[in-house]
């Protein structure tokens, strides 16, 4: 007889009392779980009769939300494109870097996790299809509990959708064990679903769930935050039929341009977000905040990117020159560094003087040299405090701010802080949209119901830091266009895991294998001498569009051939 999923870690009386978990830990990939049935409750029923352990259960699908505080061998995604360098040599970034990875040696595959939360949400969902909470109808919190577990189902739905699309951005065509529970034995033998079906589900998925979750829980029971709502359903599918429509997944095509605008317009619609100009990250007050995952209060990510002259600090993730280029000046002129320093047409810029007045996003982004970080002013120069040749200096003459917590202390007593990954905020669905309506359309032409032009909507993300709007000379065609909405992608969103996928989804890998840039600073008496320097070379072959599935998995389940082009 096979066995399918039941519960297993059921949590009983003491330190965890009243928390269900599901086991899922240490499992690989496509084993689908396997659950002692030992549970101490007479059935799976039983459990989920009580709301609040059927709540702890969603929870924990939860859990497997992704961030980026360091994913790959403690760098960020970001260490992993253009746009930083990861200062410590024997992190698995720069195995990744230097093109030594395969379906043996995998990194950042993620296959596993992203399916233990698939069949986590099954589990889940399931289990509240057999639930009968009738016999706590005399309970005077009764109500209350059924007013919240209204959405349980649609939160799981969605969080499922989430780890698909996670999986499919990664590999493509991907298994899709949605529609029931699978045994271990039927798991393995599951077939791929081609990358446009499996998104397709999940933009069905995501519209009809968006038709059940509310706004925000204010109004529920609870008033809980963090929840999935109308919203974070709404941007989900936004962001999936965008990667539908772009060039790695699909020919030029006009209809799925128009699919993708109309899922980022029925976002804008709700009128319920709103663009801001002070931090999002970390900031769960932020109107332009959808979603986010929630992490428990650490100093962790401190420890790792404090620049090195303070106390704990790591260095860690480090800007390159690369990312700097492209943030203008405030009055919207380029700034370059070369060999002779840097360069720009501003008529106000000053070259000794090259972080000054630059577009507002890089403060929030970039510690630089001058820049005050804890009080301390930053010297970044060669045989200044966070210079070189210090070991664990940083090779681009840049530090990490974005996600970095200023507040945290590390000395000398650890002062911990909450953390919160942005998975979705207002600002990517404006650009979704105007990215969608410049290839279905031009950057000012219209079409169907749509009454926003895709420049305008790139200009509200652009000129609500004071930056100058993009005017209609600047971007006369559509590859015009979308070099601007690129660079504007590039600032706004960096080190929030965008450009490592965008550039995959464009087909632009060949950004990467410019390799990473840095700029060496010396002191000529009160002046500072600025070089352009090569710090890193990368490795870029075009079958990186594309993760390889782990030979793990091909090895257990044949249909998942034919691997991935250029990963045999």
């Amino acid at each position: 007889m096979k066995t399918i999923y039941t519960i297993n870690n059921i949590a009983r009386k003491g330190a965890m009392s009243g928390l269900l978990f599901l086991s899922v830990m240490g499992l690989s990939s496509c084993n689908y779980l396997d659950f002692d049935q030992s549970t101490g409750y007479d059935s799976q029923a039983e459990v989920f009769e009580q709301f609040e352990r059927a709540e702890s259960s969603l929870n924990q699908v939860y859990t497997y939300l992704e961030h980026d505080f360091g994913s790959i061998g403690g760098g960020m995604r970001d260490c992993a494109i253009d746009d930083a360098h990861y200062v410590w040599s024997n992190s698995e970034v720069h195995t990744f870097n230097n093109g030594n990875w395969s379906a043996i040696h995998t990194v950042d595959d993620d296959w596993s996790s992203n399916y233990q939360g698939i069949r986590a949400a099954n589990l889940f969902i399931e289990s509240m299809e057999q639930a009968d909470f009738e016999r706590y109808k005399w309970n005077s919190d009764y109500e209350t509990w059924v007013e919240k577990s209204q959405y349980w189902v649609s939160e799981a739905r969605f969080l499922r959708s989430l780890f698909l699309f996670e999986l499919a951005r990664r590999y493509g065509d991907i298994p899709m064990p949605v529609d029931k529970l699978y045994t271990v034995d039927d798991v393995n033998t599951l077939g791929k679903t081609p990358f446009q079906d499996v998104i397709a589900y999940i933009a069905k998925e995501c519209e009809e769930i968006a038709g059940v979750l509310p706004n925000s829980y204010n109004d529920v029971a609870g008033k809980q935050t963090g929840r999935i709502t109308k919203g974070a359903a709404l941007a989900l599918r936004s962001r999936a039929l965008l990667y539908a429509a772009s060039p790695l997944f699909s020919e030029d095509n006009q209809q799925k341009w128009i699919d993708a605008a109309k899922a980022a317009k029925a976002v804008m619609d709700l009128n319920i977000y709103q663009l801001v100009n002070e931090e999002v990250v970390n900031n769960l007050s932020s109107k332009e905040l959808i979603l986010e995952r929630r992490m428990a209060s650490s100093c962790d990510f401190e420890k790792k990117n404090f620049p090195i002259s303070f106390d704990k600090g790591n260095t860690g993730t480090c800007p390159s020159q690369n990312l700097v280029d492209a943030f203008q000046t405030k009055n919207g002129y380029d700034v370059t560094l070369t060999e002779n320093g840097f360069e720009s047409d501003d008529p106000n810029f000053d070259n000794q003087k090259p972080y000054t007045d630059r577009d507002p996003r890089f403060y929030k982004t970039v510690l630089y040299d001058g820049a005050i970080f804890k009080n301390v002013q930053l010297d970044c120069s060669e045989g200044g405090a966070e210079g070189l040749p210090t070991v664990g200096a940083s090779e681009t003459g840049y530090y990490l701010k974005k996600y970095v917590m200023e507040s945290v202390d590390l000395s000398p007593v650890e002062k911990p802080a909450i953390h919160c990954w942005v998975l979705f905020r207002y600002a990517e669905v404006l650009l979704n949209y105007a990215e969608a309506m410049n290839n279905a359309y031009g950057p000012e032409q219209l079409g169907g119901d749509f009454t926003e032009t895709a420049l305008a909507a790139l200009n509200k993300v652009r000129t609500r830091y004071g930056m100058p709007a993009i005017t209609s000379a600047e971007v006369p065609t559509k590859e015009a266009f979308q070099e601007k909405l690129e660079r504007e992608k590039r600032v706004e969103f960096a080190f929030e895991n965008q450009r490592f996928w965008d550039l995959r989804r464009w087909k632009k890998g060949s950004e990467i294998s410019k390799g990473i840039d840095g700029v060496k600073i010396v002191r000529d008496g009160s002046n500072s001498v600025y070089t352009r320097i090569k710090v890193e070379n990368r490795t870029w072959n075009d079958k990186m569009y594309l993760y390889p599935i782990p030979m793990s998995e091909l090895l257990k389940n044949n249909n998942l051939y034919p691997q991935n082009a250029g990963w045999n």
